[in-house]
């Protein structure tokens, strides 16, 4: 029986009459198309189906033939292919619709005494090690397995940490209109007046105050010569234009001096370790408004001391509550605390707005004393803990980009993932970093505060480069001092290790990490747990004593700081704090969103690839089983030379001035034949 065949592609329409459509079905969809059918009734055929390829899925006829629809001994197959990218996006455009339902930030972006409670608290005097002028802080986590039904020891192990405590230089800060204002919304905060630029040049200095107390001598904090002018001043000192009037209220002379250091172009104050050493959040404002002081009074002489930690904490909290924004204050916290992160870079803040708002002192005591959150910041050792966080560097990316891990999805399957999580943020947002912010938010509540403070001074763009190459990277410290899971080998071992006489590779790999096995005392680079079985005749004998064991899993048992000649301070983890385990996407509702799936490409699996070859080499590294070796031919398995450059291919032009790949015109030819034969 004959059909008709009705194509689109592109501005071409091919009309065919072929005997045979699951065959032509079966060779569109081996080239990653989605062909959705629909029956009609045609005067000239008894049936007729009618196939659109729409541009949307045009594009995926640039990559070459497959053979089969089948998975081979690593590869997944063409619908599960598409099936994970369908997950990946829906599991976004679900985030999308829960970020756009209100504009408010959500709860857990704000700091709570319970926030981070697995951080070990930063240090007082810690042993220092020199490296290339960057002073190292050096600590020692300790691991073992949970509890568990085991008639085999586990013996804990230790792992190192390393912290960088210093900066050589300050980081450049421009405030100015013309700064990027889509970084955060007014509709945020309860204040529509924007004090976060001021708010976090006070959160810089608070943060190095503290830094002082708690570092080894000798450590200085001073103020500089460089200050900001103040309301009596304006008749005998020129002022600029447009200058911006800051009023901290009724103020004593020493606070006053703090603000005039704080709103000082330059360096209005400094703290050093050893003379040449910066505190971490030491800043130089290379351009702002002049900010002038109100009220009426004349700061004392630069030469008096700076103030305390708990003094400059009482300045910001009054400030806070007499402008209403507190909120904003936790919000420039959550900023600051990224500023190590941006080591050799300039942070753009926008300038400033003020709306002018009531007399804050109508207000009944008991209210201003109720939003005051910043004296208990202080008193429950919170800001401790957000400093080790600043200062570990290297779980910053590995924190933020941990927001795109999904425990359900095996190293074989991370491509169709990340394209399908691309394609929604790019659809969806439409490039608004303040939806994607939202969206992050919502993904990791327990991360919420830093995924405002990232949102607030831009790293979205360079984070979705990265996630777009795989480049996410993994730190076994800030994921359990976060409570968040950023690999598999977090997650606990199945409880029968051995179902049907095959062991999950993946419960290989955490019992032989867990028994730190010779060849893998190294925590595995790649995130993705590995795919398949293995016989139980074939896994490692640390792997095989443990069949009858149940309740295995990775478990933190505290930190330990290195202090001089040796010494070690225990810190051990409060015991009530439960690891969250993120809901598994295939339990998810399906979104409302149409699917796109013009980012589907499926001749490109570098990613796959990458995560495959590294985390079956270090389940491997001391050679596979005989069942494997048909695996280890695979040629994802095998490095050539030419393996990290991308196919260049010749375009062509059509008869219709639309370019076509060679593979596009190849099936294009195909059809025209099979029309003749027809």
């Amino acid at each position: 029986m004959f059909v008709t065949i009705a194509c689109i592609l592109s501005t071409t329409f091919i009309f065919v009459r072929i005997p045979d459509t699951s065959t032509f079905v079966c060779r569109l969809r081996m080239f990653g198309v989605h062909v959705g059918t629909r029956l009609r009734t045609d005067l000239t055929a008894p049936k007729c189906v009618s196939f659109q390829l729409s541009l949307l899925y045009y594009r995926a006829f640039s990559q070459p033939l497959q053979k089969n629809n089948m998975e081979d001994a690593i590869r997944i197959s063409e619908d599960r292919f598409r099936d994970t990218y369908a997950t990946g996006f829906e599991t976004w455009a679900q985030l999308y619709t829960a970020a756009k339902k209100t504009r408010r930030l959500p709860a857990s972006c704000f700091f709570t005494q319970c926030t981070f409670p697995l951080h070990p608290t930063f240090p007082r005097n810690p042993s220092l090690t020199d490296c290339s002028g960057q002073f190292i802080a050096t600590g020692y986590s300790d691991w073992n397995s949970s509890p568990a039904q085991c008639a085999h020891d586990i013996h804990s192990f230790r792992r190192l940490a390393q912290l960088n405590v210093t900066s050589k230089d300050p980081v450049s800060v421009s405030i100015s209109k013309s700064a990027q204002d889509s970084c955060y919304s007014s509709s945020w905060f309860d204040s529509s007046s924007d004090y976060l630029a001021i708010l976090m040049l006070a959160w810089t200095y608070i943060l190095s105050a503290r830094w002082t107390e708690l570092m080894p001598a000798p450590c200085s904090l001073f103020y500089t010569d460089s200050m900001a002018k103040h309301h009596g001043e304006m008749t005998t000192h020129g002022v600029s234009q447009h200058p911006l009037f800051v009023d901290i209220g009724p103020a004593a002379p020493a606070e006053v001096r703090w603000w005039a250091a704080i709103l000082a172009q330059g360096q209005g104050w400094q703290a050093t370790m050893r003379s040449s050493s910066l505190s971490p959040w030491s800043i130089r404002v290379k351009s702002c408004p002049e900010f002038i002081i109100s009220p009426e009074m004349t700061a004392v002489p630069s030469q008096g001391s700076a103030s305390t930690f708990v003094e400059a904490c009482g300045y910001l909290n009054r400030f806070c509550i007499r402008h209403n924004i507190v909120d904003q204050s936790h919000a420039a916290l959550a900023s600051v605390l990224l500023l190590p992160h941006m080591a050799g870079e300039t942070l753009r803040i926008p300038s400033p707005s003020f709306i002018r708002h009531k007399n804050p002192f109508d207000d009944p005591p008991d209210y201003r004393e109720v939003h005051s959150p910043i004296h208990w910041i202080h008193d429950g050792q919170l800001l401790d803990r957000l400093l080790t966080l600043s200062c570990n560097i290297r779980g910053i990316r590995p924190l933020l980009l941990s927001v795109f891990y999904e425990p359900s999805i095996e190293c074989n399957a991370v491509t169709p993932w990340l394209q399908g999580t691309l394609a929604a943020i790019e659809s969806l947002t439409e490039d608004d970093p303040l939806i994607f912010g939202r969206m992050c938010m919502e993904r990791t509540p327990e991360l919420a505060c830093i995924w405002l403070g990232s949102t607030i001074i831009g790293l979205q763009k360079r984070l979705l480069q990265e996630v777009k190459y795989g480049q996410i990277p993994l730190d076994l410290h800030s994921a359990v001092w976060s409570g968040t899971v950023q690999s598999f080998i977090q997650q606990p071992v199945s409880q029968r290790l051995v179902v049907d006489g095959l062991v999950d590779r993946a419960d290989e790999c955490r019992l032989l990490f867990l028994c730190q096995s010779d060849s893998h005392t190294r925590l595995p680079v790649c995130q993705w747990k590995p795919f398949g079985k293995t016989s139980k005749d074939d896994v490692d004998l640390e792997v095989r004593v443990h069949e009858h064991c149940k309740g295995h899993q990775l478990q933190y048992q505290g930190f330990a700081w290195e202090f001089p000649h040796g010494n070690l301070s225990f810190h051990a983890p409060p015991q009530c704090v439960p690891q969250r385990q993120r809901q598994s996407s295939a339990q998810e509702p399906r979104c409302r969103f149409p699917i796109v799936w013009k980012a589907l490409k499926r001749q490109n699996e570098v990613i796959s690839e990458n995560a495959t070859r590294n985390v079956l080499s270090w389940l491997r590294s001391d050679g596979c089983a005989p069942r494997e070796k048909d695996m280890f031919k695979h040629e994802w398995m095998t490095m050539s030379d030419s393996e990290d450059e991308e196919e260049l291919m010749v375009e062509t032009e059509s008869i219709d001035g639309v370019e076509h790949s060679p593979h596009v015109e190849e099936w294009l030819s195909s059809v025209n034949q099979l029309y003749k034969d027809v």
